[in-house]
């Protein structure tokens, strides 16, 4: 009997036609830290997730860290990232992802008693999910 591989999600990438609008819709709409990596010449940010000031009392801290950059800097071809999102309230994040200049995708619905669910694009086209206990 073959035991399954213990693997954590610890970073994730998204890629970007304009690596500089991409920064500044997820440092406008999340509050994330996205900063421009000066190593190697190429156009790739860094993405730090856990502002301390940006976490809630109780929230969990242990955020995921990731990067954006030219679709031939990370290696994808064609925008294909879903991430499920968590913190905040979707009526609040799909208001900010609007303003921002992100698509609404699929607006909130609920999913039995565990929470409610939306989709949107960034302004880059990639396909992000937002996750909710409340709504």
């Amino acid at each position: 009997m073959s035991h399954p591989i213990r693997a954590t999600v610890s970073h994730f990438e998204l890629p970007a036609a304009s690596s500089a609008r991409a920064a500044r819709f997820y440092r406008r709409v999340f509050g994330w830290r996205v900063e421009r990596l000066a190593a190697g010449g190429n156009d790739y940010y860094t993405i730090r997730t856990d502002a301390p000031d940006q976490v809630p009392p109780g929230a969990h801290v242990g955020a995921i860290g990731g990067g954006l950059g030219a679709p031939a800097v990370i290696g994808a071809e064609q925008p294909l990232l879903v991430l499920h999102l968590h913190g905040c309230t979707l009526t609040e994040c799909l208001l900010a992802i609007s303003r921002a200049g992100g698509e609404i995708v699929e607006p909130p619905r609920q999913v039995g008693k565990m929470g409610f669910f939306a989709r949107f694009r960034d302004p880059e086209g990639n396909l992000l999910g937002l996750w909710s206990d409340g709504g």
